[in-house]
């Protein structure tokens, strides 16, 4: 191969090379848009952290005084989710069953939950309720597979939106999805 030839082949490569890494800025550039556009989305909403000390006070099933709880899922028997959220907070919407600090309901709503998920092979976990500042509102006790968002209200209000009934409830009858979409009781 002569100098010259070389030289083009250099050239070539160096435009190829040039090309990638125009294209990788570009990826990247829109990699950061999506990013900041999710975080656009989710600002104002809080999220669930987990945690193994609230996990362990479930399945004790500890009542934690200074909490109400509330439950949601489509049966009085078994919910899909328990929520504590801390006495200085009023859950601002009615999509959540209040639930009595009686330690034998709790102990048993909480057995059927675990029964229920062992039926379709998945855990329950506890997890910590966190403002969109980070402050500790409350606990949840769900499977992981359990989708929820939390919002800050006026004052000292929270709005727990249930979970995706669709995704994450099963039927009675034979353990199956369960139907009809959409949230709530």
């Amino acid at each position: 191969m002569t100098k010259r030839m070389e030289k083009n082949e250099a050239v070539m490569r160096g435009g190829m090379n040039m090309k990638k890494r125009s294209q990788r800025n570009v990826f990247l550039f829109l990699g950061i848009l999506v990013l900041c556009g999710c975080a656009a989305l989710l600002s104002g909403f809080g999220t669930n952290v987990l945690d193994q000390v609230v996990w362990d006070k479930f399945e004790t099933f500890q009542i934690d005084p200074d909490m109400n709880y509330y439950a949601s899922g489509p049966h009085d028997a078994y919910p899909i989710v328990i929520i504590g959220l801390k006495k200085q907070y009023e859950l601002d919407n009615d999509l959540w069953r209040p639930l009595a600090p009686d330690p034998k309901l709790f102990k048993s709503l909480i057995q059927r939950m675990q029964f229920e998920s062992q039926k379709i092979h998945q855990a329950q976990r506890g997890f910590v309720l966190k403002s969109p500042d980070g402050q500790d509102v409350g606990i949840c006790y769900c499977r992981l597979t359990v989708r929820m968002g939390l919002k800050m209200g006026e004052g000292n209000k929270v709005i727990v939106y249930t979970p995706d009934m669709l995704e994450n409830s099963y039927t009675i009858e034979g353990g199956g999805r369960g139907g009809g979409g959409g949230g709530g009781r």
